[in-house]
């Protein structure tokens, strides 16, 4: 019986208190224009964390009770769902000055939470007096860095011209495309599921399917509800206590969407799964930096912006510094070894830009950043081929990780 499920019941009432919070968040909507702002953010906020665990615990399951590549890309997508919410309507409104914010907020987020693992490692086994075994990647995981690493290299072009394009669009949905086809499971590799999705995977596989399908509906459908309602509401509030709303929508919104899929690296790391927490988190940038920035353009068009969304010098600098972290953590996690010297420079970086947000001080740590994965790259340059070979090259069982 998979690992959290024999004979409790526990996982249930889990899972009925963040379908009650979800409900709640759906109620608050309703009843937001009798609500104080402040209050109804706090309803609002409540409903998009509770939706986001079941989509989060629904993604985790479905790796199990599902198979085959795509349905794994699928998955990734389901996690971040609450994002692409924002970031669309963000773009489709024509609110150039916000669009980027929610998606470079919640890609650094996602990528220095993966880069950083073994800080987390090293802080659970010392808190247990004993040794871990050190965090190492599967080799298919080089998929993930290989689309990674071309992504961030295309999107420079971005960053220079100033503007994101339909064309623009086609090659990272298309990038997206080659991951979902190329994604697998390996056989030394379990799903990573436990707790509540270590539940509904003890349920008999029709029953753990209908689970899974019905929890990503339900869930689904209170994020459409809630997560722009929740956003402007964050906009309001922030905005008349005189704080900076690309910030608000860039920091806050992604902490707390993206806190599920946090609490359940945590636990897989509680668990001696680490690798399988990290995994989550690259899927999950994959996902954001190819569909969530390719969707931008055409949500723009659709909206009667046009075939080119301008970028202000703000969003170039936004989304530059996400291509800095993106190199850097694709050269820390190269060798599919992870080294806590690197984790804590970027785990470093990540709290000074936070502390301090000013453009200088985004601007000097992309460039610090930028230094270090240029230096990690030609030094790990042996890695380099194996990464762009799983994302563009035959396929073919992959080589041991190079050391």
């Amino acid at each position: 019986m998979p690992e959290g499920s024999a004979g409790s019941t526990g996982w249930r009432r889990h899972l009925v208190i963040a379908g009650s919070c979800a409900l709640l968040g759906v109620a608050v909507h309703l009843a937001s224009p009798f609500l104080p702002v402040p209050l109804a953010l706090i309803g609002l906020g409540v409903g998009l964390v509770g939706a986001g665990f079941m989509l989060a615990w629904a993604a985790d399951a479905g790796e199990a009770v599902f198979s085959g590549g795509a349905v794994l890309a699928v998955i990734a997508l389901v996690a971040i769902l609450p994002e692409f919410v924002i970031e669309v309507r963000y773009a489709y409104i024509q609110e150039v000055g916000l669009v980027t914010a929610n998606l470079t907020g919640a890609t650094r987020l996602l990528l220095t939470g993966a880069a950083a693992l073994p800080l987390l490692v090293l802080l659970v086994s010392r808190r247990r007096a004993r040794q871990e075994a050190p965090l190492e990647l599967a080799p298919h995981r080089r998929l993930d860095l290989g689309i990674l690493i071309i992504t961030a290299v295309f999107a420079v072009q971005i960053v220079v011209r100033g503007s994101l394009t339909v064309v623009d669009s086609a090659v990272l949905l298309a990038l997206y495309v080659l991951f979902a086809m190329r994604v697998q499971g390996a056989a030394d590799e379990e799903p990573a599921v436990v707790g509540v999705p270590a539940g509904l995977r003890s349920l008999s596989r029709e029953n753990a399917r209908g689970a899974v399908v019905g929890l990503i509906l339900i869930a689904g459908c209170v994020v459409l509800v809630v997560a722009n309602p929740f956003a402007d509401a964050l906009l309001v509030t922030g905005t008349s206590m005189g704080l900076d709303p690309y910030l608000l929508i860039q920091s806050v919104v992604p902490g707390a969407t993206e806190s599920p899929e946090f609490v359940i690296v945590a636990v897989l790391v509680a668990n001696h799964r680490p690798a399988q927490g990290l995994a989550l988190l690259l899927a999950s940038s994959v996902s954001q930096w190819t569909v969530g920035l390719g969707l931008l353009p055409i949500a723009f068009a659709a909206g009667g912006g046009g075939t080119s969304m301008p970028l202000s010098g703000r969003e170039q600098l936004e989304l530059g510094f996400t291509i800095a972290v993106t190199l850097f953590v694709v050269a820390a996690l190269a060798t599919l070894r992870p080294e806590r010297a690197d984790a804590s420079l970027i785990l470093g970086v990540f709290l000074v830009q936070l502390i301090y947000p000013a453009p200088f001080v985004r601007f000097a740590c992309g460039f610090v950043l930028l230094v270090f994965a240029i230096d990690l790259l030609c030094a790990r340059r042996r890695t380099l081929r194996p990464m762009l070979r799983s994302a563009v090259g035959r396929r073919h069982p992959t080589p041991a990780s190079p050391r």
